[in-house]
């Protein structure tokens, strides 16, 4: 196994983008969600309170779950671009480095 690390902050942009898109594309299926699932809707569906009360609270658990999904998402999207500006200026910092010590 080498001891070589190999950093591609240009991988780690996609990748950073790519959560961040689905936090995006996630986001607007929970509106999507919402508008079509509101519990007002479900209450008028079942008749009564009483009877659409079981199905409301499943829709809110569903609907807590895609939102800390959704900031999920965008917090480790977040966090990968961190690293990779982080990457790129510790990697020009090196170069700095290397160019003076000639």
């Amino acid at each position: 196994m080498s001891d070589d690390v190999r950093l591609s902050t240009d991988e780690l942009h996609t990748l950073g983008a790519t959560f961040g898109i689905h936090a995006e594309e996630l986001s607007r299926q929970l509106a999507a969600f919402r508008r079509r699932a509101d519990a007002e809707a479900l209450r008028d569906g079942f008749g009564s309170e009483e009877a659409s009360r079981p199905f409301r609270e499943l829709y809110e658990q569903a609907e807590r779950a895609l939102v800390q999904l959704q900031q999920r998402l965008a917090d480790v999207g977040g966090d990968i671009r961190e690293t990779v500006a982080n990457a790129q200026a510790a990697e020009d910092e090196l170069v700095e480095i290397m160019r003076s010590v000639k």
